[in-house]
Formats: structure tokens, C-alpha cells, sequence
């Protein structure tokens, strides 16, 4: 019964913390958002994409981006997070949009979303997956692992088992779990779990539709006024590297970055938001100004410019119990009110 009642719960305590202001933007004028982005996508390929925690439709970004048009001073983020740390204090909050993994797919459906809006995002790649339009290591497992439980359950299952990872009710809860598991992996114990997994399932099975923007169309992206970020080499899990490793996924992604792109890069993205005190030594050293975590939450005056919070931002997360997008639920989301993860 009180699993029944949660979602109404959920919902009227949404409902009221809006209506008396609590959680209305314009009561956060002294912070900085950043909200979390990766894959946007036409509603047959959401239906492929086996990792639906990290992926919104086409439709719902369109919403999502009318509501941050309405109540924030959207910028990018190192744009918003300049002006923030000067002091300035626009009656509509500061908040950037901001995408990890340089996906195909922000470039083809976001950007046109953010333009009609008049918005601005800021896109954080992994430099070597854009030159050979390479599938990062998630997303591989993410489509190998849907692909066994459709066609080969016990080799899924024994996928699952060599992680200790349950096969749930719902294949996508599964296929995201092995994920989650996968990352407590060491570099080479992972490459080699993904390749298993994937020769398992009969190759590499990303759709055709699917893969990294190019450098062309980050270009074009900068000249409209976009941000185009690091999100290292290879989007290893950067505090399980040497430090040879590390300086190449941090250092050596801005130097490429820069020199393909002909602009400044100025901000990070740790992969997995996983950093410890040597990395963000790496990513000082390497000459960027702020780098982003996904530590939850919205940004207090001090907080360390190579530590900054961002909220995810998910339709699942955003709807009523009754399935509809809410104005009042993405606040409280936004808020420091919001129970964290």
C-alpha cells in the first residue's frame, strides 16, 4: 500500500512546494545549475537504445528545453560559469545544458531543439572515439548484453553471473546493472569483459543510425555560439589510470581539441564524474578553468570550479504518476529541496 501511495505522495508534495515558491526557480538567483544530458532521440531509435536511464525522446527535450527557456539565464557552461563567479545575479537563475559522449545524435536532434529556443549547450566528447566514430565501451556492452537477452539467455545470464550482477524482471534494469557493474572493473579487466560479451552476442551490434558526431559539425556547432569540451580520450574511468594514462585521456584531449576545432577549451568533464585529488590535479595542470562532476545538486557561491554539481535530468524523473512532463516536479528536482540519489 505505501509503494501504491508514493507516486501521489510524490506528487502533492511536488505540487505544494511549487505553489507556496519553495522550489521556483527564481528562488535560486544566488545559484548555479548545470543539467545533464546524453542521448536525444527519435522515438523508434529510444526504442532500440538499450540504456534508457541516459536517454530522452526527441519530444520530451523540446519540453525540457521550453521550461529551462522560460525560467533560467541558460548559457553555456563556461559562459554561465563565468559570469556566475564575477558576481552577477540575473533574476532568472543561471543554468547550462550540458551533454556527455558526443553522440550523433546531439548534434542531428538537440542542437536544432536548443537553436529554436534560442539556447546555447555544451557538448563533452571523447576525442579519439569522434576520429574512428568508435562506440564507447557502455554503449557496446549496453547493446551486446539487450542483444543476449533477446536471443541467448543463458549466455546473458552467464554475462551476468561472471559480475554477480541478478538478471531482474525488466531487461533494461538488467542490461543497466551489468553496466553499473562493469565499471568496478579495472581497465583491461572491462575491455576484455566487453569483447567477450560482444563476440558473444555475434559482433558489435550498434544500429546504423547510431555514432559520433564529426569534427565538421562540432565546427559548425562552435560558430553558433555552442561549447565544445573534453570528456577525456577514451572516456576511461580516469582515477583507475597511471599517471601516463591520465595526462594523455586530460592533457592531450584539450591539445587535439583545440587544434581541431580552432577555439579555446576551457572546461572538463570527468567520465563517470569518478575524480579524485590527482585527477584534478591533472585537469588543473592541463590548463582548463572548471571541470564538471556528477556529484547532484545546484551550485553554492564557493564551490570549487573543478567540482561542480549537475543534475541528470530524466523524463522518468520528470513525469506525474499519471505519465505527464511537470513543471513542478523538475523544479523540486532542480532544488535543494530534492532528496539526493
Amino acid at each position: 500500500m505505501l509503494k501504491l501511495l508514493r507516486p501521489t505522495v510524490r506528487d502533492l508534495a511536488g505540487d505544494l512546494l511549487y505553489a507556496i515558491g519553495l522550489t521556483r526557480p527564481d528562488r535560486g538567483a544566488r545559484r548555479l545549475n548545470v543539467v545533464t544530458f546524453h542521448r536525444v532521440l527519435p522515438q523508434a531509435q529510444l526504442r532500440e537504445y538499450p540504456l534508457a536511464a541516459i536517454a530522452v525522446s526527441v519530444e520530451e527535450f523540446t519540453w525540457f528545453a521550453d521550461y529551462f527557456s522560460r525560467h533560467f539565464t541558460v548559457d553555456t557552461f563556461a559562459n554561465a560559469a563565468r559570469r556566475w563567479e564575477a558576481g552577477e545575479r540575473p533574476e532568472r537563475p543561471f543554468l547550462a545544458i550540458t551533454f556527455d559522449d558526443g553522440q550523433r545524435d546531439n548534434a542531428l536532434h538537440a542542437v536544432p531543439v536548443l537553436e529554436r529556443f534560442g539556447l546555447r549547450g555544451s557538448f563533452y566528447v571523447p576525442v579519439k572515439a569522434l576520429d574512428d566514430n568508435e562506440t564507447l565501451w557502455h554503449d557496446r556492452l549496453g547493446y551486446a548484453a539487450a542483444t543476449l537477452l533477446r536471443t541467448d539467455r543463458p549466455a546473458a545470464s552467464r554475462a551476468l553471473d561472471r559480475l554477480g550482477a541478478p538478471e531482474l524482471a525488466d531487461d533494461v534494469a538488467t542490461v543497466q546493472e551489468l553496466v553499473e557493474r562493469a565499471k568496478r572493473l579495472t581497465p583491461e579487466q572491462r575491455d576484455a569483459f566487453v569483447d567477450e560479451t560482444e563476440r558473444a552476442a555475434g559482433g558489435n551490434s550498434r544500429p546504423a543510425w547510431d555514432g559520433m558526431m564529426t569534427w565538421e559539425q562540432l565546427r559548425a556547432m562552435v560558430a553558433r555560439g555552442h561549447e565544445v569540451g573534453s570528456h577525456s580520450m577514451t572516456h576511461q574511468l580516469l582515477p583507475q589510470l597511471d599517471d601516463a594514462a591520465l595526462a594523455y585521456e586530460v592533457a592531450e584531449s584539450r591539445r587535439v581539441l583545440e587544434a581541431r576545432l580552432g577555439s579555446k577549451v576551457e572546461t572538463f568533464c570527468y567520465p563517470n564524474g569518478d575524480a579524485d585529488a590527482r585527477v584534478v590535479r591533472a585537469v588543473r595542470e592541463a590548463g582548463y578553468a572548471r571541470a564538471l562532476s556528477t556529484r547532484w545538486g545546484p551550485n553554492e557561491p564557493g564551490t570549487s570550479p573543478f567540482d561542480i554539481s549537475r543534475c541528470d535530468i530524466q523524463a522518468s524523473t520528470s513525469r506525474t504518476r499519471k505519465g505527464v512532463l511537470s513543471e513542478s516536479r523538475v523544479a523540486l528536482r532542480l532544488s535543494p529541496l530534492q532528496p539526493r540519489p
